[in-house]
């Protein structure tokens, strides 16, 4: 777990602008600010799933920072019989909003077909998620083209078919496709693949507890 800290508003804001975080712990001394910090995290889509800890002095408002959004409680002073639990709970939950938006980059060969155009050409991708892919494109695709890609991932034996959009595109050749339509096969495949990939950078007892 590496952590950031940010002491007022302004740094705290760009930094979650411009960064994604699984965790943020949120010290409820200044309440007011406190409370809008909640409030903007949770309008802000890539981190709108972020797991909150809340940080109050014994007998705070716990009640009014778990209406807020706060998933978690921490009382000063720190005991360690509630903090250690506590942690080890809001991590696993940390690691399932990784899973959502990991990306693992590999280089692949995927035939995509634009429905709008019927062009059909190889490609070779930069990264995949759960949710999408970028890709290196010979051909040029506009923002909204609705495209099927097809590819073999890496130690599978089955062919992953799937319908995006295309969500982002830039002058270097590359695309952004959103996936739209995912058969549940395919699917639980995406999630399967990409969770051995994660399992590769984080310690293995610790995703057995998530």
């Amino acid at each position: 777990m590496y952590v950031e800290v940010c002491s007022d508003m302004t740094s705290t804001t760009r930094r979650l602008c411009h960064s994604k975080f699984e965790g943020v712990a949120i010290d409820f001394r200044a309440r007011t600010q406190a409370l809008e910090l909640l409030t903007k995290l949770h309008k802000m889509t890539s981190h709108h799933g972020a797991v909150v800890l809340a940080i109050l002095d014994r007998n705070g408002d716990v009640p009014s920072a778990f209406r807020s959004g706060a998933n978690f409680i921490l009382e000063r002073p720190f005991a360690s019989k509630i903090l250690v639990p506590t942690l080890k709970a809001s991590y696993s939950l940390m690691l399932q909003e990784r899973r959502r938006y990991f990306r693992f980059p590999v280089q692949i060969p995927v035939h995509l077909s634009s429905t709008r155009s019927h062009l059909e050409f190889l490609t070779t991708s930069v990264n995949i998620s759960e949710r999408g892919m970028a890709l290196e494109t010979p051909v040029a695709l506009y923002v909204g083209e609705k495209v099927q890609a097809k590819m073999l991932l890496p130690g599978t034996n089955h062919s992953a078919q799937v319908n995006g959009e295309v969500c982002w595109s830039n002058e270097h050749g590359r695309i952004g496709i959103r996936f739209v339509l995912v058969s549940p096969g395919v699917a639980e495949l995406f999630r399967s693949w990409l969770s051995d990939r994660l399992e590769e950078s984080v310690p293995g007892k610790v995703l057995a507890k998530s």
